[in-house]
């Protein structure tokens, strides 16, 4: 310890100075626009951040939820078992940006793309046979865009 520095444990509920993300999996059905959650409370804790990183970025704690990377369709930038925490204030398409999207009942992390004057869910694996790109259409839902991720892969 340093000296004339005391070390005390930080309340992770309900702290104004560290609001926390709650670790979710989401509950989805195809065709749906909206979703569910599972709180993952014995199988993560929260991710936890300083206040002023919320308010430099102009997000709300409430609307951000953590989820896990599943696979590696997102590698290299995004590996499976990956944290990623999800704005469901931002859902707006923004080309070249990553989201969580609802896709056909199934939760996929995938970046934005816009071409031919459509928008379509692209993989970054450059393996394109096993994550080929799909196009956007009406029973695709955006949950939120991805804003940060925690990754024990450097």
């Amino acid at each position: 310890m340093l000296s004339g520095v005391s070390k005390q444990p930080i309340d992770l509920e309900n702290n104004p100075d560290y609001p926390a993300v709650k670790r979710v999996k989401f509950k989805l059905s195809a065709g749906a626009s909206g979703f569910g959650v599972e709180h993952l409370n014995e199988e993560g804790n929260p991710l936890v951040f300083r206040k002023d990183w919320y308010d430099r970025n102009g997000y709300n704690p409430d609307l951000l939820l953590a989820v896990y990377i599943a696979n590696g369709s997102m590698e290299p930038g995004l590996f499976d078992g990956d944290t990623v925490v999800v704005n469901t204030a931002q859902t707006e398409p923004k080309d070249g940006c990553v989201f969580a999207v609802n896709y056909e009942g199934e939760m996929v992390v995938k970046r934005l793309v816009r071409d031919e004057g459509r928008w379509w869910l692209s993989s970054d694996n450059p393996d394109q046979r096993r994550y080929p790109r799909k196009v956007c259409h009406d029973g695709v839902h955006l949950i939120g865009e991805v804003v940060h991720k925690q990754s024990e892969r450097i």
